[in-house]
């Protein structure tokens, strides 16, 4: 939302909202909230609806991760029929790599975070609601791929050493929070279930 594309940054935000989030100016609001918090820019803000307080941090090798992973609106890329939509929540991923790629190898690092991020979510079984099968994200997903400035590593495919440190490490951040996710989908599932037993039972008891 704030600061994408080929940049220099100093800074990553990543703000919860809830449901009733309607600004229409989603980058301004981000660059206002890391005014208020004194970030030293530049700065690459993410929006969410999940608790940022969730996030999962994963490392391997030269790259760490940091995930934020709501998994209600699982959506399968190439799906074809409408999605039921669920909860909210979004997948937001910051990948910092020990490694200065080059503008290409920024692609194909972007293109292995998100491979890796489908097989997690195949693995933790997330189902997609516009498709028969597993969620490939989510349709608000946003990643950073950070690395030192140089630009010398032309490579980051998932043949490289430095793309296998890569999907690895957003593997095990994402397989992990999909799970936590999930886990507590079906909590909130169960209590309010609960609740609506005992409302059942309180309408249907008389009055003494």
């Amino acid at each position: 939302m704030l600061g994408g594309g080929l940049a220099h940054a100093r800074t990553w935000l990543c703000v919860s909202v809830d449901n009733r989030y309607d600004r229409l100016d989603p980058a301004a609001d981000l660059a206002e909230r890391a005014a208020a918090l004194g970030l030293a820019g530049p700065v690459v803000g993410m929006l969410t609806g999940v608790d940022v307080r969730r996030v999962e941090v994963h490392a391997h090798g030269l790259a760490r991760v940091h995930a934020t992973v709501g998994v209600g609106r699982g959506v399968a890329a190439a799906g074809t029929r409408p999605p039921d939509w669920g909860p909210a929540g979004t997948i937001n991923l910051l990948v910092e790599l020990d490694a200065p790629l080059t503008d290409e190898a920024l692609v194909g690092a972007v293109q292995t975070v998100t491979e890796a991020k489908a097989q997690a979510l195949a693995d933790a079984r997330i189902r997609a609601r516009n498709h028969a099968g597993w969620a490939t994200g989510t349709p608000t997903d946003a990643l950073c791929v950070a690395v030192p400035i140089g630009g010398t590593v032309p490579f980051a495919g998932t043949a490289t050493a430095v793309g296998g440190d890569v999907a690895r490490a957003v593997h095990a951040a994402v397989l992990a929070g999909a799970l936590a996710d999930r886990a507590d989908h079906r909590l909130a599932r169960r209590r309010l279930a609960a609740a609506a037993r005992r409302a059942e039972r309180d309408r249907s008891t008389p009055p003494r």
